[in-house]
Order: C-alpha cells, then structure tokens, then sequence
C-alpha cells in the first residue's frame, strides 16, 4: 500500500504538519520547489543515504585497537552528537512553517526503505484523464511535490498516501485510491481467410 507509516504514523512527520498549519496562519500559500528542480533534489536522501553506508563502512575498516581517528569521534560524540541533531531536527522544524515536510522530501532515510517498498504497491492513487480539468490543485495539495496531473496512477516513491490530491480535486471521482490493476494485453484475432 505504499507509505503509509510517513503519511500517517511518523511523529517527525507529524510535527512538521503542526509547524505546516502554524505557518499557514501567516502565510497565504506556502513556498513550492519549483518542479524542474524538485526533480533532482528528490533523490537527495539517497545520496545522504550512500554517503552514510560509506562512512560507516569507513568507521568498520578502522576498527583497529588503536585508533586515533575512533577515539577522537567517541571524545567528539555525546554531547556534541545530541546538539548537532537536535539544532538540524530544530531547523527543519523552522523551515517547515514556510515549505511543505522539508525533512521527509530532502533528507528522511526511513523514507527511502518505505519509498522503495511502495513502488511495488498494489494500491494506490488512481487519475481519470478523461474527467481531469487540468486545474493542477491536486500538485499543489501534494506535501511531496508530486506532479499529481500528469499520469495515469502515482508511481512515486516520494508519496506519503495523505490523499491530499484526492480532497483537493474539484472534479468529482478524476482521482480515486484503489487497486491499480494489471490488465491483460488483449489478442487480436486471426484476419479471416478467404
């Protein structure tokens, strides 16, 4: 079914929400990523996520009895460690009265395992070209900078399923959640012979 732990049960997800509604009591419309560059700043948090493999597996081809390196970071971590997270998670925070999930669209590494999970999904958001009136509502309803408008179903890793697009939707049943379907490539018959 796709992420639904990020749309409904993360607690960080659940905060940047509440900053969201904060910030949309004095902003009228909240800042969008334009599409041309949401395009590649989506696939950030999988370069953060390569970029945190190799430094672990760095941190695990150290692992020498003595090692400067190692004892420098456990002397740097504790306290250091807490703070610097705590002053990101803080930020994001910030940044999420003004932008729609910043942390879930740039940087989340859970997302990635749900995301990737949900490109196999059964179930998911469902577009009827032929009822669309091409408004856009449902991308900019998106949390996730999804282009809602331009497919025939959301096949995308980044969707939360906060089925914001499907409120947003002035035409009745153009989008609808359900099983995608897989339908079967239909035979032509044989030309008569004659």
């Amino acid at each position: 079914a796709g992420n639904f732990f990020c749309g409904w049960l993360c607690p960080y997800g659940t905060a940047q929400e509440l900053c969201g509604k904060i910030g949309s009591l004095f902003l009228k419309r909240k800042l969008k990523m334009p599409p041309a560059l949401q395009r590649y700043l989506q696939f950030s948090r999988y370069a953060l996520m390569l970029a945190l493999l190799a430094l672990g597996a760095q941190a695990v081809a150290a692992a020498a009895p003595i090692n400067s390196y190692r004892s420098f970071m456990a002397l740097a971590g504790g306290k250091v460690v807490e703070t610097v997270a705590l002053t990101l998670m803080g930020s994001f925070l910030v940044i999420a009265l003004f932008f729609e999930r910043p942390f879930c669209n740039y940087v989340c590494s859970e997302g990635i395992k749900f995301g990737v999970a949900s490109l196999t999904r059964l179930f998911t958001i469902k577009r009827n070209a032929a009822t669309c009136v091409n408004c856009q509502r449902c991308n900019q309803a998106c949390p996730m900078n999804i282009q809602v408008s331009t497919g025939k179903s959301v096949r995308n890793a980044q969707c939360i399923n906060c089925f914001r697009c499907i409120a947003a939707c002035p035409s009745n049943g153009t989008l609808s959640y359900g099983n995608i379907g897989f339908q079967r490539k239909k035979e032509t018959p044989p030309a008569p012979q004659g």
